[in-house]
């Protein structure tokens, strides 16, 4: 929602209750345009309720549709505005089985996280980088944790120096198994913070097969890794691959605007004014990583369009 839509709103006066804004972002089917603008604008009042239902989903609460509808979108929100509040108890929701995640998440996973992470990262770079290397964790969480720790450090919130330790030791303790989607993100880190001294790392690794095959297929990491020699100050090389902070949280949902009724996207159709009707649903949630995967491929979605996207 643009700056100005939001003011005409708030000049208007009577607001009515958070809580009316809240219940549309759980329920209306379209993107609630207005209901999350003012989410955003009265962070004040709706971060609390927010950070509440997500540390429930972290404690292994059942979530009711709507309730999971508004983890999803709030998390976006919450990233959005960097609520640096709610990153403890994100980084708790993470470690959940791959099944919650799935169930909660679905694809919103590997297409934000990285993102909403960045963006709500309270400094407890210990608390960030276990995550990353621990093995039971789901390998897309730690793919889209990891992902997020270059970007921090790249920034300056995360040390160079302990980035660098924490990616040799990657390989040197070999912290995931072969074809493990962390060994993706390893990899990006490598190339993204210019890490030549590490190369021979990246090509070991995957003579040794332990690199996603998928990944041969994929833009090169001597490419990338020769960008961010050339470019090492451009944010521009993270943005290309969504990677960064959410700097427009509507626009971020984009690629969940759907109706599975009518299998139309709602890109440029957005309801200025909302109702409550049948709740919005991602159209991925219930498609588990080890499920078929929807294009027809016959692999298993991990395997298939989930693995491919970034």
């Amino acid at each position: 929602m643009k700056k100005e839509e939001v003011e005409a709103i708030l000049d208007q006066g009577d607001l009515g209750p958070i809580e009316n804004y809240l219940e549309a972002v759980a329920t209306e089917r379209r993107l609630p345009a207005v209901a999350i603008g003012m989410c955003l604008t009265r962070m004040e009042e709706a971060a609390p309720a927010l950070r509440a239902l997500v540390a429930r989903a972290a404690n292994g609460e059942r979530l009711s549709d709507d309730e999971a509808q508004l983890l999803f979108r709030g998390l976006y929100i919450l990233g959005g505005a960097r609520d640096t509040q709610v990153c403890k108890d994100l980084l708790r929701l993470l470690r959940r089985t791959e099944a919650e995640l799935d169930d909660l998440l679905g694809d919103g996973l590997t297409q934000d996280m990285a993102r909403i992470v960045a963006g709500v990262f309270d400094g407890d770079v210990e608390a960030l980088l276990s995550l990353a290397t621990d093995r039971s964790v789901d390998q897309f969480v730690r793919d889209q944790i990891l992902s997020a720790a270059v970007f921090l450090t790249w920034n300056g919130s995360i040390e160079r120096d302990r980035m660098r330790g924490l990616l040799e030791r990657f390989y040197l303790e070999k912290l995931a198994e072969d074809q493990d989607q962390a060994w993706f993100a390893w990899q990006l880190a490598i190339a993204l913070l210019g890490l030549r001294d590490l190369a021979s790392l990246v090509r070991r690794a995957g003579d040794e097969g332990r690199i996603p095959d998928w990944l041969r297929e994929r833009r090169s990491f001597e490419d990338m890794l020769a960008e961010a020699e050339q470019r090492p100050d451009d944010i521009a090389r993270f943005e290309e691959i969504r990677l960064g902070y959410i700097g427009d949280v509507l626009e971020a949902l984009q690629w969940s605007a759907y109706d599975d009724t009518t299998d139309q996207s709602f890109d440029d159709d957005f309801d200025a004014e909302w109702t409550p009707t049948e709740p919005v649903r991602n159209p991925l949630r219930h498609v588990g990583r080890n499920d078929p995967c929807p294009c027809g491929s016959g692999k298993k979605y991990k395997k298939c369009c989930l693995a491919g996207q970034g």
